[in-house]
C-alpha cells in the first residue's frame, strides 16, 4: 500500500524547514533533515521536493559547508547557561541573515534577467514602473 503523498510546500512550511536549518548542529544529511521535518509537520517530504525549492536547496548547501566545517568555526562554549543560550541565539540570527543574504542575492541575479529579457521584447522601464492600475471597487446593484 502506498503511503499517502504530502501536501505540497507552503510559505510556512518552508519557513519552518528554513528555521530547522538556521538552528541545526550536528551532522547533516538529506536523510536527518527529512527525518526532523516530518517530526516537527507530520509529513515526510523528499530531498527532490526540497531541491526543487532554491531557498531551501541553497539554506542547505550553506549549512552542510558550516556543520562540515568547511566555514570558519564560531567562538568556544561557556558554561553559563544564560551566556551559551545567547551565543547560541545570536548565532542563529547570524545563519538567517548569512541565509537571507544570499537569498537576496538570488533575487537580483533574477531582477537582471528580467530586465535584459524585457529590453530585449521593447519593454519600456516607463511601463514597467507604471502605476497599477486601481481596482473597481463599486458594489454591485441588488437585483430584484
Amino acid at each position: 500500500m502506498r503511503k499517502p503523498r504530502a501536501p505540497d510546500l507552503t510559505e510556512a512550511t518552508i519557513s519552518k524547514v528554513l528555521d530547522l536549518l538556521d538552528g541545526w548542529t550536528g551532522k547533516l544529511t538529506w536523510d536527518l533533515l527529512i527525518a526532523k521535518v516530518a517530526e516537527v509537520t507530520g509529513y515526510e517530504y523528499s530531498r527532490f521536493t526540497f531541491a526543487e525549492y532554491p531557498r531551501l536547496a541553497n539554506a542547505f548547501a550553506v549549512k552542510k559547508k558550516v556543520v562540515s566545517g568547511t566555514l570558519t568555526r564560531g567562538p568556544r562554549t561557556t558554561r553559563d547557561g544564560q551566556i551559551q543560550a545567547a551565543l547560541d541565539k545570536a548565532k542563529r540570527f547570524e545563519e538567517k541573515a548569512n541565509r537571507l543574504e544570499r537569498e537576496n542575492e538570488l533575487l537580483l541575479e533574477q531582477f537582471q534577467t528580467w530586465a535584459v529579457n524585457a529590453e530585449r521584447h521593447g519593454v519600456t522601464i516607463d511601463k514597467l514602473n507604471a502605476p497599477l492600475a486601481l481596482p473597481n471597487r463599486e458594489r454591485s446593484k441588488p437585483t430584484r
